[in-house]
């Protein structure tokens, strides 16, 4: 399938280029559109890419062949395929480094011209750039520009100007980003204050009643550069469409999540829900993994800003800090959540299949609630997709989603877990009920953190993330087991478990924006015990027709290969935990009951609470990128 394979080749040279250390941290939206900037070029054996000591033309992505890396004259290191090289000397000015190729190679060449229009472009990468040594023009350089916002709204009456003032006081307060706003008005004169909640204001003159005042290049890199900004937001006003980094618009629903394009700049849709009239009543469906073409840069995925904009019209906003002005927790954490997609830091997990394992999930998003790491995106297979619903399915208005992780434990404990599954053998519809006695009858569409439960569909073999429809049929569908469990029948469609198609699916995060990803592949994989050496050749024959070993063997057989295709998905994630084998780990997997055994080998696992850790700092380093503040918490809530 190309389109299959063109996703595939997009996705693997994402995360090589996370390879080099200058782009270690830099979000995965960003380094998509860095991809687009990429030409495909060969080279013949022998070619010099790059020579010590000259000004770099740009720097390359090795896709295939080798390269000899020398500096000084003396070998430096052999380059293997999916290996950046050249972007430290494409910041530093000059290159460190004579790269020539041992054998005809071929690679993708990211241009200088076209790279630093990017750089110039976001804010976020500027500001993991600055972190490496260049010299004072080149980090001049970077200080001169800003990412220029501009705001747009396909609903009517909605309070644009307020949206926009809270989003710069809600990344300021957040990430200690600085932001400039720029408004029309008349008489503007155009001086550049600060409030007393860190954001830059400045009123620029209209040049006829009511008309937008266009600001100019040149204009706006002085400001940048004289007010050392990040991120300069227009409400209002006008630029050149070659100076937007992007246009945030606000469209009214999950069904214009994806608005068509205006020619001249990017695009993030900014999916308004209104918590008093929840979108409801679709029926579940979602994306084709296997049948998505690459990831399309120029329309970003969508974020969901879940807020009463009535209440809103009414609010006085000002230079007050964030904390002063009237906002309920649930709004905090609305915006908290519209704040991390425009600055490209939102947070996805990826949840396995595995039963009672699962468990391991619910201690997993406790530790990171607990800690204050966002969680913007949640995607789950199976049991991952039961415990994905609970957590985001209660995280609702400003709630943390810990006490539907709760609930869900106390039932699985009570054996009513047990009950539901065993009645999904005669129908799956027992484990629909189960969760729309506690969630009700919410839907995907309108959490707060993107739920995507993944689900196979027989009729076409495609993995399907489902994006719209209820919750609890969403999860029924996505843990419907084939051969143990009934399928899942909407429509045409015919539902069976997700982790046979995706065990861990990181990939459906990508797609759906998350800039940091987290793997969880929690089902164990069990080990035959050394078989006995016959003597005889009879007796080895009788003992390859034992039926029950044959039966062991199936099912050792089938949980190793879903255990190392989660395996082969989680590689797509910055960070990914992988448990290892287990005795009898899927009779073990459908005692609901040792959920909280499975808590407790989670919190006495030391290679989890490494890969934990580690994800914490990803995201502290993520968070704190900019060094030209001291950010406060990641809003009101940590999920």
């Amino acid at each position: 399938m190309p389109n299959s394979t063109r996703l595939d080749i997009q996705r693997r040279r994402l995360y090589a280029l996370k390879r080099a250390p200058a782009l270690r941290h830099t979000s995965n939206t960003i380094l998509l559109q860095l991809l687009d900037k990429g030409v495909e070029v060969s080279w013949e054996k022998d070619t010099v890419l790059c020579e010590e000591g000259q000004e770099p033309a740009g720097f390359f992505l090795l896709l295939d062949g080798e390269l000899d890396v020398r500096r000084g004259g003396e070998p430096l290191l052999t380059l293997r395929p999916d290996t950046p090289l050249g972007v430290e000397a494409l910041l530093g000015g000059r290159c460190t480094v004579t790269a020539r190729a041992v054998s005809a190679s071929t690679g993708l060449f990211f241009p200088y011209d076209k790279v630093w229009d990017l750089v110039h472009a976001h804010a976020g990468l500027r500001q993991d750039l600055g972190h490496v040594e260049l010299g004072a023009p080149r980090r001049e350089d970077l200080l001169e520009y800003a990412e220029v916002v501009a705001f747009e709204s396909d609903l009517r009456d909605a309070p644009l100007s307020t949206l926009i003032e809270l989003a710069a006081k809600s990344i300021t307060h957040d990430f200690g980003d600085r932001v400039l706003l720029l408004r029309s008005a008349a008489g503007g004169e155009g001086t550049v204050s600060r409030g007393a909640d860190g954001v830059f204001r400045a009123t620029m003159p209209e040049p006829a009643p009511g008309a937008p005042a266009r600001v100019e290049a040149e204009r706006l890199h002085r400001l940048a550069r004289e007010h050392g900004v990040h991120y300069i937001f227009l409400d209002g006003c006008a630029v050149d469409a070659a100076l937007l980094g992007k246009t945030v618009r606000l469209v009214p629903g999950p069904a214009h999540a994806r608005p068509p394009l205006t020619p001249g700049y990017r695009v993030l849709p900014t999916v308004v829900i209104d918590p008093g009239l929840p979108p409801r009543g679709a029926v579940l469906s979602g994306q084709p993994q296997e049948a998505g073409t690459a990831v399309d840069t120029r329309v970003l995925p969508a974020c969901w800003l879940r807020v009463g904009l009535k209440r809103l019209a009414r609010l006085t906003v000002d230079d007050r800090p964030l904390d002063a002005v009237e906002l309920t927790d649930a709004e905090l954490d609305a915006l908290a959540r519209w704040a991390r997609a425009l600055t490209h830091r939102r947070v996805g997990l990826a949840l396995s299949g595995g039963g009672v394992w699962g468990f391991y999930h619910v201690y997993i998003l406790r530790w990171l609630v607990g800690r204050g790491v966002p969680i913007d995106f949640v995607s789950g297979a199976s049991m991952g997709s039961l415990v994905g619903a609970y957590f985001c399915g209660s995280a609702l208005d400003g709630r943390s989603g810990l006490e539907g992780l709760l609930r869900l434990e106390e039932r699985a404990v009570n054996r009513q877990l047990s009950l539901a599954a065993a009645a999904a053998m005669v129908t799956s519809y027992s484990l629909e009920r189960f969760v729309e006695k506690d969630l009700g009858d919410t839907s995907l569409e309108e959490l707060s953190i993107r739920f995507l439960p993944v689900a196979t569909d027989l009729t076409s073999g495609d993995c399907v993330a489902l994006e719209r429809g209820p919750v609890a049929l969403g999860v029924r569908a996505s843990g419907s087991a084939p051969g143990v469990f009934a399928p899942t029948v909407v429509g045409a469609a015919r539902y069976v478990d997700g982790a046979f198609t995706s065990m861990v699916p990181a990939n459906v995060l990508l797609s759906a924006g998350a800039d940091i990803i987290f793997s969880s592949n929690i089902f164990p994989f069990g080990v035959r015990p050394t078989a006995h050496a016959h003597r005889t050749m009879l007796g080895r024959f009788l003992s390859g027709l034992n039926p029950m070993a044959r039966a062991l063997d199936l099912v050792a057989s089938g949980v190793l290969l879903l255990h190392r295709s989660g395996d082969a998905e989680s590689l797509l994630a910055d960070v990914g935990y992988d448990i290892q084998s287990a005795e009898l780990p899927l009779r073990t997997a459908m005692d609901f009951t040792r959920a909280r055994d499975i808590l407790d080998r989670a919190e006495a696992d030391g290679a989890l609470a490494a890969k934990l850790e580690e994800l914490r700092q990803h995201w502290c380093l993520l968070k704190t990128r900019a060094g030209s503040g001291k950010p406060r918490s990641g809003g009101r809530q940590a999920a």
